[in-house]
């Protein structure tokens, strides 16, 4: 059968379909995550961001949170030039930069629920930047119903959602890096000094993100090289240092970026020992990131690798859309797995948009058959239940594999299970239940439960292993208790009441 060709018009119209798709599906991920907002305390990582950042706008001194380069932060901290929180640089917290007191004193010491709604919005702002640039990509390379497909995935990844309305760096590199790929891919398409430029403007914001962005140059190196792009190369490094510049408010030297490079990691304990399937292990496991991902990403995710990697291996793989695609992720993966402390699948946040981009290159093979659109329908719905089950505490997703988020602490710890943003709704909890002689352990020290009106007795995992619980009810942080699984069998034996996001209940 002869399959006619489509007139210009009804393609025209067809594709402001898809791009209608994609828009709401992009708002939809905003409404999920503004509606999470209210109902999440800080995570550990924020107070510090958020401060640094604000910090940075009203004194250009950047002493705070070196081991980050400053755009994500000077960015969530711009809603703070309005509401003009008090920043105290009197205290010795500012002297000797103490990131973390010196955040938790800043955002306690204001309305903490309002400096961290409106510093999450760019956050999440910046996420549905990434969200229109992955359907841009995909539709690009793939055709609109690809494109609709590729942001539906985005929009509904429990993992993006986690951290995509958080104040870190993390989904910001991750929205930076694909902007950089799609805009290097399509300069590679007609060059011009103009295009260059812009790439490397994107490039830039990427590397002024988190200091892992540093792989992007690496990448487009090799390729320019590959093509004797010489004066392209130069162009977009003059611009990405102008970025970087920028990102230090034109009050640093641009090697300052370059120095602080080396403070990553520093502020981590040598002797901190990594945590995998129930196990803890000082210098962590080589695969660390590969078990994070598989029991992390959605089944749907994985099914959708599995075929994208089946028909590219049948077929042809264009260079300047796949290849640049594929060579980011790998290269992306592997720098994380060699250099990033075993913390959390956050880390590997840039190559899941670039992973959604990439396996919609099955959409058309599939689009036409009713079968095969019935397949990507089911898919895409699947994605989408994973994510409203997992509202509003998206860091606790955990896939089937896994056995849902209720065995997360048996296969991974730290941000993978709990961050602090529990506290809030733990709260509400004990205030609602009425219960009483509660004995809190929460993620960190830098918490803060007299906040939300939560009187309890604070105590430090170590402090709750190797001894037999008193009467009260524990509620402890899913970190400490996949902790102390590991090091006291009593507490593989004693059963969880309830769970709260992140938070555990026990009752002694």
């Amino acid at each position: 059968m002869t399959r006619t060709r489509k007139p210009p018009q009804q393609k025209q119209n067809d594709r402001k379909v898809w791009t209608c798709a994609a828009i709401a599906l992009i708002c939809v991920f905003c409404v999920q995550a503004l509606l999470a907002l209210s109902r999440l305390s800080a995570t550990t990582d924020e107070p510090v961001h958020l401060s640094a950042g604000y910090s940075y706008w009203q004194t250009l001194d950047f002493r705070l949170n070196p081991e980050h380069p400053p755009l994500a932060k000077l960015v969530a901290a711009l809603p703070l030039l309005v509401l003009k929180p008090n920043l105290d640089t009197s205290s010795n917290d500012w002297t000797e930069a103490s990131e973390y007191p010196f955040g938790f004193a800043f955002l306690y010491g204001n309305d903490a629920d309002r400096l961290l709604f409106w510093g999450r919005v760019p956050m999440i702002v910046l996420a549905a930047l990434g969200g229109w640039i992955t359907f841009q990509f995909a539709r690009n390379l793939f055709g609109p119903p690809a494109g609709a497909f590729a942001a539906g995935l985005y929009c509904f990844c429990p993992n993006l959602l986690a951290h995509g309305m958080l104040i870190t760096t993390d989904v910001p590199l991750a929205a930076f890096t694909v902007l950089t790929l799609y805009l290097f891919w399509k300069r590679c398409k007609k060059p011009s000094w103009k295009s260059d430029f812009v790439t490397g403007l994107a490039l830039g914001a990427a590397m002024a993100s988190k200091f892992s962005g540093a792989v992007l140059p690496v990448l487009i190196v090799v390729f320019c090289l590959a093509r004797k792009e010489i004066k392209s190369l130069l162009i977009m490094a003059a611009a990405s240092l102008l970025v970087i510049e920028s990102a230090y408010l034109f009050s640093a030297s641009p090697l300052l970026y370059f120095h602080n490079v080396r403070t990553v990691n520093v502020n981590h304990d040598p002797n901190y020992e990594s945590y995998l399937l129930g196990q803890l292990k000082q210098n962590g496991w080589w695969y660390y990131f590969l078990v994070a991902f598989i029991f992390k990403a959605t089944l749907p995710t994985l099914i959708l690798i599995s075929i994208a990697v089946i028909k590219t291996l049948a077929g042809f793989i264009d260079w300047r859309g796949e290849t640049i695609l594929l060579s980011a992720i790998v290269l992306y993966f592997i720098a994380i797995s060699a250099g990033a402390d075993e913390l959390g699948v956050r880390y590997l946040l840039p190559i899941f948009p670039l992973i959604y981009i990439w396996v919609s290159r099955i959409v058309p093979l599939f689009w036409n058959s009713r079968l095969g659109r019935a397949a990507l329908c089911c898919l895409l719905i699947w994605q989408i239940g994973a994510a409203v089950g997992s509202y509003p505490h998206y860091i606790t997703y955990f896939n089937e594999l896994a056995g849902g988020s209720e065995r997360g602490p048996d296969i991974l710890d730290d941000s993978n299970v709990d961050w602090g943003q529990s506290l809030k709704e733990v709260a509400h909890y004990v205030k609602t239940k009425q219960i009483t002689n509660v004995v809190l352990c929460p993620f960190s020290a830098f918490e803060n439960p007299a906040y939300y009106g939560l009187t309890s007795t604070v105590r430090a995992p170590k402090e709750l292993v190797f001894k037999t619980p008193t009467a009260a009810t524990y509620i402890i942080s899913a970190h400490n208790v996949a902790w102390m699984k590991a090091v006291d069998a009593a507490w593989r034996s004693y059963q969880p009441i309830d769970r709260i996001g992140g938070m555990w209940v026990y009752r002694f």
